[in-house]
């Protein structure tokens, strides 16, 4: 039987033994423990006294030009002739831009502006003939009336030879009756002479009463004509100046139809030629601009419409994140600008760029882009005017510790 040097345990226990040194595991101090929890509560009251809290409100909009641009559209559908510049020209107020044709057609059938000739052509007949037919009539009307004063002069001129004839025999028979009361009173006539005589007058007298009736009569009927004269001279002039004036108005239909036919756009102000829509020979719509014309020194800038529960929070000077829609800010970055300007009045929604999708009354904040602040992709890449844009605004900002004792400072005030 051999004789192990070792007992199995001690073999088997130092098989299994740790490779290293035995330390002793010794908790840490409690200095330790204190200094953290100090640098973390310094750090919190740190935050909550200096750290702010900002509302902000999230609107849309879109670039455009500070001094708006100007955009020329056809009055009706049309046909281009002629284009006179190109995009980027400098025009100056009245330049021709375009000559376009609002009408076409030149057939026997009479389309287009021969149709519209035509049809003004018999109407410009009627009234001549209508003219002419009033001048007709008012003559004829007038020449009766003159007949019938005539007649009336001459009545009366009658009636008043009458007159004087009456009034002499008035005038005699007044003579014979005083006579005829002579010889009655010295007994060489009789009594009944007398009275016959006297029956003489009166019926003399009667009778030149009754001719200066008839001529008072005549006269007033005179008079009448006369008027009736003159208020068909009267109507006549004003049917006939009526009708002259309707010729004018189709004299001058008819030379604007003419002018349509080949109607030159100019440019209502200096500027640049921006966009040229169209060639010749396409056709133009009236809801559609065939160019516009941006003014001299104009600047893009952001027009943002936010709402009434907002506007309120905004001010002039403020700074704003601008997002642009054609250049994503996760790329591109953001825009800044300031705001120059806030709309007395809110704009009504329909007004605005359907796209944007506003249907409510909205206040108009004019934003100044600053160029250079954000990195080359964003306010720095070249805009164009009816770009979308989003942005931030902040509404307020109040200190963190605020807003953590909001409910106490409530519970306070109340």
């Amino acid at each position: 039987m051999v004789n192990q040097l070792f007992r199995r345990e001690a073999i088997e226990a130092r098989r299994d033994r740790l490779t290293g040194t035995v330390v002793a595991a010794t908790p840490p101090r409690a200095g330790i423990y204190t200094i953290l929890i100090v640098g973390i509560c310094a750090a919190m009251l740190l935050i909550v006294t200096l750290g702010q809290f900002a509302s902000r409100a999230r609107v849309t909009g879109v670039v455009a030009y500070d001094r708006g641009i100007a955009r020329i559209y056809p009055p009706a559908m049309a046909e281009i002739r002629a284009i006179h510049v190109q995009e980027g020209d400098m025009v100056q107020a009245g330049t021709p831009l375009l000559t376009i044709a609002l009408s076409q057609g030149r057939n026997a059938d009479g389309d287009g502006v021969a149709s519209q000739l035509a049809q003004i052509s018999r109407q410009d007949d009627e009234l001549a003939r209508q003219q002419q037919l009033g001048t007709m009539l008012g003559a004829s009307e007038t020449q009766g009336l003159a007949q019938q004063r005539d007649s009336l002069r001459a009545a009366i001129a009658s009636l008043k030879r009458q007159a004087v004839i009456a009034a002499e025999q008035v005038r005699i028979a007044e003579s014979q009756g005083a006579r005829a009361g002579r010889l009655a009173r010295a007994s060489a006539g009789s009594v009944r002479q007398a009275e016959e005589a006297k029956g003489i007058i009166l019926t003399r007298r009667a009778d030149r009463e009754a001719i200066e009736e008839r001529i008072i009569t005549q006269q007033e009927a005179l008079r009448s004509t006369e008027a009736q004269i003159t208020q068909r001279d009267m109507g006549t002039s004003q049917t006939l100046s009526q009708i002259a004036g309707r010729r004018a108005e189709l004299a001058a239909q008819r030379a604007l139809v003419l002018r349509l036919d080949r109607l030159v756009l100019t440019a209502p102000i200096a500027g640049r030629v921006g966009d040229l829509i169209g060639q010749v020979g396409s056709r133009a719509r009236p809801e559609i601009s065939l160019v516009t014309v941006i003014p001299n020194d104009s600047r893009l800038e952001a027009w943002l419409y936010t709402p009434t529960r907002a506007a309120g929070f905004v001010h002039l000077g403020q700074e704003v994140r601008l997002q642009f829609d054609a250049f994503p800010f996760q790329k591109y970055g953001a825009g800044r600008g300031v705001v120059t300007e806030i709309s007395r009045v809110p704009t009504d929604a329909n007004a605005i760029d359907p796209g944007l999708k506003i249907d409510q009354p909205v206040f108009r904040i004019r934003v100044r882009i600053d160029r250079g602040t954000s990195k080359p992709g964003a306010a720095d890449r070249p805009l164009r005017p009816g770009m979308t844009l989003a942005a931030n605004l902040v509404l307020e900002r109040r200190s963190l510790w605020e807003v953590l004792l909001d409910p106490l400072l409530r519970a306070l005030r109340g």
